[in-house]
Protein backbone atom coordinates (compact mmCIF):
# COMPACT_ATOMS: atom_id res chain seq x y z
CA UNK A 1 0.00 0.00 0.00
CA UNK A 2 1.43 3.11 -0.88
CA UNK A 3 -1.06 5.75 0.76
CA UNK A 4 -4.33 5.82 3.02
CA UNK A 5 -6.25 9.31 3.06
CA UNK A 6 -6.06 11.50 5.79
CA UNK A 7 -9.07 13.37 5.21
CA UNK A 8 -11.44 10.52 6.07
CA UNK A 9 -10.38 10.24 9.69
CA UNK A 10 -12.59 13.65 10.00
CA UNK A 11 -14.53 12.95 6.89
CA UNK A 12 -15.62 9.17 6.53
CA UNK A 13 -18.67 10.56 4.62
CA UNK A 14 -16.28 11.21 1.69
CA UNK A 15 -16.56 7.44 0.78
CA UNK A 16 -20.10 7.85 -0.24
CA UNK A 17 -20.51 11.43 -1.54
CA UNK A 18 -17.45 12.03 -3.59
CA UNK A 19 -16.06 8.28 -4.04
CA UNK A 20 -13.88 8.71 -7.43
CA UNK A 21 -12.47 12.13 -5.69
CA UNK A 22 -11.75 12.94 -2.76
CA UNK A 23 -13.46 9.73 -0.76
CA UNK A 24 -10.32 7.96 -2.41
CA UNK A 25 -9.50 5.20 0.26
CA UNK A 26 -6.14 4.01 -0.20
CA UNK A 27 -3.50 3.67 -3.28
CA UNK A 28 -1.47 0.40 -4.41
CA UNK A 29 0.83 -0.40 -6.77
CA UNK A 30 0.03 -3.10 -9.21
CA UNK A 31 2.60 -6.22 -9.22
CA UNK A 32 2.04 -5.86 -13.18
CA UNK A 33 0.75 -2.43 -14.18
CA UNK A 34 -0.09 -3.76 -17.58
CA UNK A 35 -3.15 -5.37 -16.14
CA UNK A 36 -4.53 -2.12 -15.10
CA UNK A 37 -5.67 -1.75 -18.84
CA UNK A 38 -8.06 -5.11 -18.59
CA UNK A 39 -9.87 -3.13 -15.48
CA UNK A 40 -13.33 -1.76 -16.03
CA UNK A 41 -13.99 1.65 -15.20
CA UNK A 42 -17.12 2.88 -13.39
CA UNK A 43 -19.48 3.29 -16.77
CA UNK A 44 -18.46 -0.07 -17.57
CA UNK A 45 -18.62 -1.76 -14.24
CA UNK A 46 -22.40 0.07 -14.00
CA UNK A 47 -23.32 -1.42 -17.21
CA UNK A 48 -21.71 -4.91 -16.25
CA UNK A 49 -23.94 -5.12 -13.39
CA UNK A 50 -27.19 -3.24 -14.59
CA UNK A 51 -26.79 -0.23 -12.89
Amino acid sequence: MLATNPALEGEPELVNSDPYGEGWMFRLQPANPAQINDMLDAAAYSDLIGA
